[in-house]
């Protein structure tokens, strides 16, 4: 059910299925669509192309009713090198070298098989080789934005780890404090992917100094199926910034540690997954991902100047990707037309503000609708929902807060610190300065009038009672 869905979505099945004219992912793979996003750099000329795997052609020609089609979408994430296509290529039960899969730069789509038909997983796929000095800047955005985007359009997300190691310790909190996976819809699972674990009592010794004692899980256990037929599912369970967190343990293949984890495991994710009924959602991936992109678009790029040597501002004239009208590529809007995308390109230059944290997480998001972001934390209690935001060296002038009924919005400006050093040189540069704006959703309406503010050595706590509502019974 979701693969001629998500074919619709990149442009392959319209009235018939034209396959045809969309290269195909060479080499054994799992993916079914991949958006080669593989440089922001592309954009200037051919864009990003739309590749289609093996199964496309196995599609039905006809449209399904979309608003039938939904499902659950699944980020795989982690570090480079820690096993995410080896997980795809377990759940799927398909006997494919994870050494000799196909690994294509961008978002590479996969949809479920057979019973798990309604899950769409999405690999961010990218490259650990060395590059050029000059051309390294623009792969860390192009990470980011991929991390971005995947992080946007997944219910589930998956974090795929090996032996534990400070690396992983921090891409996971960075993980858990992102805006997106913050939210109550977001599930996170971490799968610790002992590839080199053979023997039970070894899995066991690293269970026990990493997963329960660095998080602090719990081994809990649920049942799948019913009657004579139904099995025990083992899973270890964790709460990190408010966060539920499932651990799920794999060992390496055809060993006896690998007996008694990887197949329950397997059972325990592709389960919590089919059952999440109430978390399914449209599958529009090519698109929502688009759209997502073209909101970051404006601040990735910074300003430049056309031919005539006048100034394009990029912010000012939203920079926004499309499809092709013709070709298999995502494009700048301004080169939907061209049959030559190698002619006259856009000149785009990326920002020099742009902002990182040490696994290029934050930084794109922190720049929606401003430069960067302030911290926060979010808290509820039966009556009202609590925002302390982190906004030190600001005066209660410099930031002007404006609650709605589902959301908080505060928007400053903090002066550049070496404006207060004369004649000074920049070594180090890590505190954020320029404009910002932070909205914060909320669950449930609040009642903007009872709303508070307080604000204490740096931090603003904004108590928002929760709205009630009564009910009139008329006669």
């Amino acid at each position: 059910m979701a693969l001629p869905n998500i074919l619709i979505d990149a442009g392959v099945l319209v009235r018939k299925l034209i396959p045809n004219r969309f290269t195909k992912v060479s080499g054994p793979t799992l993916y079914d669509v991949v958006l080669r996003i593989d440089s922001l750099e592309s954009l200037s000329t051919t864009g990003w192309e739309i590749m289609l795997g093996p199964r496309a052609n196995d599609a039905q020609p006809q449209i399904p009713n979309k608003n039938d089609i939904s499902g659950v979408v699944v980020t795989i994430i982690g570090s480079y090198n820690r096993g995410k296509t080896f997980l795809l290529n377990t759940l799927f039960n398909i006997e494919l070298s994870s050494g000799n899969l196909v690994h294509t730069e961008g978002l590479s789509i996969t949809a479920g098989r057979n019973d798990a038909d309604h899950i769409v997983f999405i690999d961010t796929a990218g490259s650990d080789t060395a590059i050029i000095e000059d051309k390294l800047d623009c792969r860390k955005a192009t990470e980011a934005l991929l991390k971005e985007t995947a992080l946007n359009l997944c219910t589930f997300a998956i974090i795929v780890v090996n032996r534990l190691r400070a690396s992983d310790q921090s891409y996971i909190r960075q993980v858990l404090t992102h805006p997106e996976v913050s939210k109550p819809s977001k599930r996170v699972y971490i799968v610790h992917n002992l590839m080199d674990v053979e023997a039970v009592e070894d899995a066991e010794k690293v269970i026990d100094t990493e997963v329960k004692s660095i998080f602090k899980a719990e081994l809990k256990k649920f049942k799948v199926g019913m009657g004579p037929n139904a099995t025990d599912v083992n899973y270890y369970h964790s709460t990190n910034r408010g966060k539920d967190i499932r651990h799920f343990i794999f060992a390496k293949s055809n060993t006896p540690a690998a007996a008694v984890w990887n197949q329950q495991s397997i059972i325990g994710i592709m389960n919590s997954l089919t059952v999440a009924t109430e978390l399914r959602r449209n599958l529009d991936i090519v698109n929502e991902a688009m759209q997502f992109i073209n909101t970051k678009l404006p601040q990735l790029f910074a300003t430049t100047h056309n031919q005539d040597n006048s100034v394009r501002d990029n912010s000012e004239q939203q920079l926004q990707v499309v499809k092709h009208a013709t070709k298999p590529f995502i494009v700048l809007s301004d080169r939907k037309e061209l049959e030559n995308l190698d002619e006259n390109p856009h000149e785009l230059e990326l920002s020099p503000t742009l902002l990182y944290d040490a696994r290029y997480f934050l930084g794109i998001n922190s720049m929606d609708s401003g430069k960067w972001q302030p911290n926060y934390n979010l808290y509820e209690t039966d009556e009202e929902i609590i925002a302390i935001v982190e906004l030190s060296g600001f005066q209660r002038s410099d930031a002007h807060v404006c609650i709605i009924e589902e959301a908080i919005v505060i928007e400053g400006w903090r002066t550049d610190l070496k404006q207060s050093i004369p004649n000074a040189i920049t070594d180090c540069s890590n505190i954020p300065f320029d404009h910002f704006k932070l909205q914060i959703p909320l669950k449930c309406k609040i009642d903007c009038a009872k709303t508070k503010m307080e604000c204490d050595n740096g931090f603003y706590k904004i108590a928002c009672p929760k709205k009630k509502y009564t009910t009139v019974l008329l006669e």
